[in-house]
Order: C-alpha cells, then sequence, then structure tokens
C-alpha cells in the first residue's frame, strides 16, 4: 500500500475510487466499505484510495478519545485489507476551519475520484456539518458518482466504533471482537516489573504502552492469544492496579503459558479473547497464586477451542 502525505496537491491515481473518514478500528462496517470499493475498482480497472487523519480531529479539537487503533496500526490493518493507497492528511485547527464545500473541492481538484464510496452517518468540514448530500450537490460539477454504503448490524447490533469502544471498557471482549471482526490486539515494550509474578510462579511480561490514546479495556484478567516473533502463544493477561500488592498504578501484564525466554524490550503483541474474571485484592501471594492456577486453567480452556 502507498501512503501519500496531504491533498493540497494534485495526486496522480488512475481513476480513483475513494472513501474518507477517521476509520478507527477498521471494523467490519468499515470493511464493508472496502469490500464495495474494491468491487468497483475491479471492475473499472481503478484504485482505491482511502482519505483519512493524522490525527484523529477529536484530539485536535480538544476531546478526549480513546482509539482502538494507533496509526501505525491502522496502516497496517489498511495494508492488510488491500487498499492501493492510504491518503493521509494532517489535520490541524486550521485544517478543521475549512468547511465542507472547501473540502469537498480540495478532494475533487486534487484527487480527482471517479466513485466516491461513503458510510451511512459520514460527517465532514468545520463542525463535522458535512454529509452525504454535499457530495450529491458536488458530483455533477466535479464529474463524480456517488455510492452509499448501509448501516452494518451483527448479532443485533449496529456495528460503530462508539459501540466497539463501550464494549471494550465493559469488559466484553468476545463481542467486540464480533464487531470488529478480529480480536482486539495491544501492543507495546516488555519492561521489567517488580518481579513478583515470578516469585509465585507465573512470571509476567509486563507492556508499556507508548500511545497515550490507545484504549485500555476494562480491567481485569483475560485469556489472550500472544504473538511474538512470528510466534503465537496461549496465556493469560491481567489489566488493573494489582491491589494485592499495594501497587495501585495500572499495568497490563501476561503471563505466556509454556514460555521462558528473554524477552525485556522486545515487542509484544497480545489479542483479548474473553474476561475471565474482575481484578481482585487477595489476602496474601499464597491466595493470589491458587487463583492464578485456577485462572490459568480456564483460560488454557478457553482458548483451547480457538485458532
Amino acid at each position: 500500500m502507498n501512503i501519500i502525505a496531504g491533498i493540497t496537491a494534485p495526486v496522480d491515481l488512475n481513476r480513483p475510487v475513494i472513501t474518507i473518514g477517521t476509520f478507527d478500528g477498521l471494523h467490519l462496517g468499515h470493511q464493508s466499505i472496502f469490500d464495495t470499493m474494491k468491487q468497483h475498482a475491479m471492475e473499472q480497472d481503478a484504485e482505491t484510495a482511502v482519505i483519512t487523519f493524522n490525527p484523529h480531529p477529536r484530539l485536535v479539537l480538544g476531546h478526549q478519545v480513546y482509539l482502538l487503533n494507533t496509526q501505525m496500526e491502522k496502516r497496517a490493518l489498511l495494508a492488510e485489507s488491500g487498499i492501493h493507497h492510504m491518503i493521509e492528511i494532517p489535520f490541524t485547527r486550521e485544517f478543521a476551519r475549512h468547511t465542507a464545500n472547501e473540502f469537498i473541492e480540495m478532494i475533487a481538484r486534487n484527487i480527482k475520484p471517479r466513485l466516491v464510496v461513503i458510510g451511512f452517518d459520514h460527517g465532514f468540514g468545520q463542525g463535522r456539518s458535512g454529509n452525504i448530500s454535499h457530495f450529491y450537490h458536488n458530483a455533477q460539477k466535479f464529474d463524480f458518482a456517488i455510492k452509499h454504503v448501509d448501516e452494518l448490524v451483527v448479532d443485533g447490533q449496529k456495528v460503530s466504533s462508539s459501540a466497539i469502544r463501550w464494549l471494550l471498557q465493559e469488559g466484553q471482549a468476545q463481542q467486540a471482537s464480533r464487531l470488529l471482526g478480529r480480536r482486539y490486539e495491544i501492543t507495546g515494550q516488555v519492561v521489567r516489573g517488580n518481579q513478583i509474578g515470578r516469585l509465585i510462579g507465573y512470571p509476567t511480561a509486563n507492556l508499556y504502552i507508548d500511545d497515550p490514546n490507545k484504549l485500555i479495556p476494562a480491567m481485569g484478567v483475560y485469556a489472550s492469544k500472544v504473538y511474538f516473533k512470528n510466534r503465537i502463544f496461549n496465556g493469560m493477561t491481567n489489566i488493573g492496579m494489582r491491589p494485592t500488592i499495594n501497587a495501585y498504578k495500572l499495568t497490563i501484564e501476561t503471563n505466556i503459558f509454556d514460555f521462558d525466554e528473554d524477552i525485556y524490550y522486545e515487542s509484544l503483541t497480545i489479542q483479548l479473547v474473553k474476561r475471565i474474571r474482575n481484578e481482585k485484592k487477595f489476602g496474601n501471594l499464597d491466595l493470589l497464586k491458587t487463583q492464578l492456577k485456577h485462572d490459568s486453567i480456564e483460560a488454557a480452556g478457553i482458548l483451547s477451542s480457538t485458532d
């Protein structure tokens, strides 16, 4: 996939089929838009291009939002989706002042799209005042067609980034995975902890997440898949404050089953499969160790039936 910075200058693309949005999560709803684009592009011998923003507009405009993907994760997922081009617009307060029609004109003159594929709730331009009607209004003027993609519903639930965020914040990792089309991932660098896990027979890889806007799901213990250097392991991940040892600092630590390697300062990715329980405070380390044994058995049972 080719990554293009900005749309303030002409970009030479072949009969581009485009879409526009933040695409946080690249969930099944987004994938349905991409599938529509790719189908039309194949029929017309054209190229696909996703126009998105970096940083996320809400962050620039002073709103707090925890994101399902870092920008690097978004790039990787888009590449896996088979999109030809990702056009990243550097989002600033100045750029946010463009009206909906000004934004469309900028795209039309510099990208020259043949088809614009739009999701059901797409908003853009100053104050998100633009909608699909603005594209229809400008279509003849700039010689592009419009394709509207309907809202996607999975398991009776509307698929959206905000719905997935809510599910993860409630610890519903399985349902979030159904809307994402894959398990929720967290990637970080393995850093040294206080070695309590190793002391009680459950050593953990403690992850440092360098993006403060990455969404961290609800605290608790999760059955998890662990990806390290093209290898996959089973494990259990605790997200929490470790109250038993009075740590009270949010950590993400994973006990990797059947694994004994020094991986400090290496990159590790965990996929959350299912939340097993809430985080608890135990009276002593022996009680914690007993609970961790039960957790590991339950996690292994869950993971034995998953890929």
